[in-house]
């Protein structure tokens, strides 16, 4: 399988004040690296603080690193220009935490959907519109085109959000932290969605959570999945999902997997 991601020794520095003419250094990465494949399911699990947002920013190319080399197909993202820098943007999409500030308050969902097809030039923005919106469950579409995002719920406002990021025909989509504003009632419906599209299209998938049993249940749904587990802006461990479970190296996964109820016991699906 083709490489499509590849983090190598990734830093990323920020200075912030620690008091009067004081500085401190902030390292949300230091030294990442990570491959992710073609078609790969990749869940980057940490608490808050751990890196895996800054990490997925790096790859969707909103924060460049202080060191190291962030490559899509083996070329540096930050260096792409032309044909080679449209190819990254329609080939890496982004789904951010929050369905509501992430969507144009004045835009109809019609409007947003048609934005990314007419930027690429995608025609028959209606239909293609319509029928992004029933890959992503919001059935019949023509009841949720006209509607703004306030009129709509959480967990449909981030199936708009997901349907936007297919728009473009992504080989990869970063999600981030997707269910977590979502109510905890409607937070299986968006993994199965998420699940159902990554093994209907192929995509490769990097979904980051704070949850380990999210994770877990996404893998579950989806075939599989390679787990990475940050803490401090590295990566303590990385494996198949249910073999670190079962049996993890790090004192922090341990601690992971004990705040988590019955982690361990067989998920029936």
């Amino acid at each position: 399988m083709a490489v499509l991601i590849e983090l190598k020794d990734v830093k990323v520095y920020f200075e912030e004040s620690a008091g009067f003419m004081k500085k401190r250094i902030v390292k949300a990465l230091d030294g990442v690296s990570l491959k992710v494949d073609e078609g790969e399911n990749v869940l980057v699990v940490g608490e808050s603080g751990s890196g895996k947002t800054t990490m997925g920013r790096v790859i969707v190319g909103l924060q460049r690193p202080t060191s190291g080399l962030a490559l899509f197909r083996g070329r540096d993202i930050y260096k792409l220009k032309g044909n080679d820098y449209k190819e990254y943007r329609r080939s890496v999409q982004w789904v951010p935490q929050d369905p509501y500030s992430s969507l144009d308050p004045y835009m109809t969902v019609r409007e947003i959907l048609a934005a990314p097809l007419r930027r690429w030039g995608i025609r028959d923005v209606d239909s293609t519109a319509a029928e992004l919106l029933s890959m992503v469950g919001l059935k019949p579409p023509e009841l949720f085109l006209g509607k703004y995002p306030h009129q709509l719920s959480g967990g449909q406002r981030q199936r708009v959000a997901i349907a936007r990021a297919l728009a473009v025909n992504p080989k990869l989509i970063v999600a981030d932290e997707p269910v977590t504003m979502i109510d905890s009632s409607l937070r299986v419906s968006i993994l199965d969605v998420i699940a159902e599209l990554k093994r209907k299209i192929g995509l490769a998938l990097v979904f980051i959570t704070h949850d380990l049993a999210i994770a877990r249940y996404l893998a579950h749904k989806s075939g599989g999945g390679r787990a990475v587990v940050m803490y401090k802006g590295v990566i303590v461990e990385e494996g198949d999902l249910e073999e670190i479970i079962r049996r993890p190296s790090s004192p922090y996964t341990q601690l992971l997997i004990k705040s988590v109820p019955d982690i361990r016991r067989p998920l029936s699906l």
